[in-house]
């Protein structure tokens, strides 16, 4: 076998060379790689990085043992050296949507121990000027990209304390200066990560661009025992249509779509690794939820809250979330009090919340919980009762110990406790804290196996309950993350800019329909005096928090923050019960369109029509356009921002040029249906008139059957 081929559509190849038992990469999804020599670049040959206990491995020390291929997968297994230990690489290419997989396992074949201390895959691209992009992620500012050149030297991204998308996000995007293509790469992770983008130059040579990505090697001191194997992060790559990020996404999301065979109309793509074909399927819809936070945060006062049951009710809301608050009877920091869920006893329900449970579900509602199962206090009885299962011991917040199988079973019971106590129908997972060195050497990726078998485990067991991921936000917002939960929230700050923006960059690497938002409102009653109006003749002014308070507040058009959250999974949040009735009646309007356009939404593949911007960037348009493919149903969402013109056209993607099209507005823009050749829609745009600023419109887009 003289080389390997891998054929995406439209001839975007992923080809091997092979020769002498040496394997190297030609072209990955159509882009040409470097084939540095073994001989005269050792340490850029080959497409591992392997250091261990028993030597590090370079260029022709990797021999090819066997390799297979049938055209969409491709498996090459790698003698290393003299030594016991193979590598095996199992490539894949979607034939839907030419996103490549690559999975990489090292085993150990021999008869004594080895330590792991770098084990990651290796890209290596031919000289010349590239640029990077990359996402910086911290708390109510993840996803926030951007391009930098890379001339010398190295750009390094990570996570924090296994929060895996505290820092950065694991995606990086390279692209040669002027070119009209790149790639992404995607590492779904387990535990720590790093994405490592440097130049390196060779003897007689111009600098190369060599990509490294997997486990972190921060801290790995991994024991490999006698027939052991260590399974790295799956990576998935895709080509940069114009090298811009933005049109990338939809063919991730599709391909997303395929592997979870999440309603799509065609096979579902085989899943990753053995683990992933135990987790349970995602859900076809998600019902709406009100959650109680920003109400009060953590008061939880039962008059008020059953107002605010009244007022979900009304709206449309399916299921009513108290958050945190609810629990820790020896003391009143709802903070501190992590790791004890019994319930208060001086506040909050009063050690009765399985009685507002019922009124809840008599009211027709499903109720649900916010826990926070991986973090634990310093003061919860199990901690006093079994020091042994946490770590660090000493730490005020601490981790428990989940390879233990008695520590395991006692959280996986108490999770299922509450369940089934207050038979939920929602749990919302949180995880607030960094879970702290891995004194294993593992870099969490055991903690993480062990984890996520857990959460599936659960799942399986309770599948009439819905589990929503949260991390202090969009801080565990990662694909690997994602195929445990039922859907992830995007961001604890929810001002409606804040969102959007974070939501666009979330875009590059999440599904649409995969993502909670929240429209968050409260009525300050006839305080402002609209322009030109007096006070008595102002109406209700409405507010939503500045971020991940209420201070400061900012005040905010209905249909603006409501056209935020439609396009992913809704929710409800603040004081519904103070809404004027107007606005209760409009609000309830969004929730139905929702119901309406849930089950599409969910499978829909997301086309940014405008690229992502900064968080704090106010300025312009934004609109996305959410596909689905199977019925050429499109859901258009235009938002105005500070731009002073008050008109816009966008130009949608993937139409039938020749097919004709109904464009019907649903909100804040009137007037009848319009009707537009699928060509006109894509070459001139669909035209967006808003008169004021920060204003929304959401148009419905349909193919006109037998029309042309």
């Amino acid at each position: 076998m003289n080389s390997i081929g891998l054929l995406g559509p439209g001839g975007e190849a992923t080809a091997f060379g092979v020769e002498e038992q040496r394997v190297g990469l030609h072209r990955l999804c159509g882009m040409p790689c470097a084939r540095p020599a073994a001989d005269t670049a050792p340490l850029l040959a080959g497409l591992a990085e392997l250091s261990t206990s028993i030597g590090r491995f370079e260029g022709a020390d990797w021999r090819m043992a066997e390799a297979t291929s049938d055209g969409i997968q491709a498996r090459i297994v790698w003698q290393i050296a003299d030594s016991a230990l193979q590598w095996e690489s199992i490539w894949s290419v979607c034939p839907d949507t030419g996103v490549a997989s690559r999975r990489d396992v090292l085993h150990n074949r021999g008869d004594t121990a080895a330590t792991l201390f770098r084990c990651q895959a290796r890209f290596v691209f031919p000289p010349a000027p590239w640029e990077v992009y990359a996402q910086q992620s911290h708390w109510c500012g993840e996803n926030q990209g951007a391009w930098q050149p890379l001339h010398a030297g190295a750009l390094r991204l990570g996570c924090v304390g296994g929060r895996t998308t505290q820092d950065a996000t694991p995606y990086v995007a390279l692209r040669e200066v002027n070119a009209e293509t790149g790639l992404a790469f995607h590492l779904l992770p387990r535990g720590n990560w790093s994405i490592d983008v440097r130049t390196r130059s060779v003897v007689n040579s111009p600098a190369f661009l060599v990509v490294t990505l997997g486990t972190s090697e921060d801290d790995l001191r991994l024991e490999l025992p006698p027939g052991g194997s260590f399974e790295m992060p799956e990576i998935l790559i895709q080509s940069l249509p114009q090298s811009q990020p933005h049109l990338a996404a939809p063919t991730l999301h599709r391909f997303q779509l395929l592997r979870r065979g999440a309603g799509v109309g065609v096979q579902a793509l085989a899943c990753s690794s053995q683990a992933e074909a135990c987790t349970p399927s995602a859900r076809a819809e998600l019902p709406v939820v009100y959650n109680t936070w920003f109400d009060q945060f953590e008061v939880l006062e039962v008059p008020r809250l059953r107002r605010q049951l009244q007022a979900a009710q009304r709206l449309g809301c399916e299921v009513f979330v108290v958050d945190a608050g609810w629990y820790g009877p020896e003391a009143d920091d709802w903070w501190s009090q992590a790791g004890d869920w019994r319930e208060r006893r001086s506040a909050a329900f009063g050690g009765n919340m399985r009685a507002f449970a019922d009124e809840v579900r008599a009211a027709g509602l499903g109720f649900g919980l916010w826990m926070e199962p991986e973090r634990f206090g310093p003061g919860v009885p199990v901690r006093q009762e079994h020091p042994e299962w946490f770590f660090p011991r000493e730490a005020t917040f601490a981790r428990i110990d989940l390879t233990r199988s008695d520590a395991r079973a006692c959280l996986k019971g108490e999770i299922c406790r509450l369940v089934e106590t207050y038979e939920l129908a929602w749990m919302k997972v949180d995880f607030n804290f960094e879970l702290g060195r891995d004194a294993s050497g593992a870099e969490l990726s055991g903690y993480y196996g062990a984890w996520y078998r857990l959460l599936d485990e659960i799942r399986a067991k309770h599948p009439g309950t819905v589990f929503e991921g949260c991390a202090s936000g969009g801080m565990r917002l990662d694909l690997n993350t994602l195929t445990h939960f039922d859907a992830h929230f995007l961001t604890d700050t929810v001002h409606p800019i804040d969102v959007l923006r974070i939501w666009q960059g979330a875009l590059l690497r999440i599904p649409p329909g995969r993502i909670i938002k929240w429209a968050v409102l409260r009525s300050v009653g006839r305080t402002l005096p609209t322009y030109t109006k007096s006070l008595a003749d102002s109406p209700v002014t409405l507010a939503a928090p500045g971020g991940a308070l209420w201070e400061p507040a900012e005040t905010v058009d209905l249909d603006f923050a409501a056209a935020v959250a439609l396009p992913g999974m809704l929710g409800l949040s603040g004081d519904l019960a103070s809404l004027p009735d107007e606005a209760a009646e409009r609000l309830a309007g969004h929730v139905a369109f929702f119901k309406q356009w849930r089950s599409v939404i969910r499978v829909s593949t997301a086309h940014l029509l405008t690229p992502p911007c900064a968080k704090q960037d106010r300025r312009g348009w934004a609109a996305v356009q959410l596909e689905h493919q199977e019925t050429d149903r499109h859901l258009v969402f235009v938002y105005r921002l500070d731009d002073g013109s008050p008109t816009k056209a966008f130009r949608l993607r993937n139409l039938d040029p020749h097919a004709a099209y109904r464009a019907a507005a649903q909100i804040a823009a009137s007037g009848p249906a319009q009707e537009f050749a699928g060509a006109t829609l894509m070459d001139e745009g669909l035209p967006i008139e808003l008169p004021q600023r920060y204003r929304a419109a959401v148009y419905v887009v349909t193919r006109r059957e037998g029309a042309a």
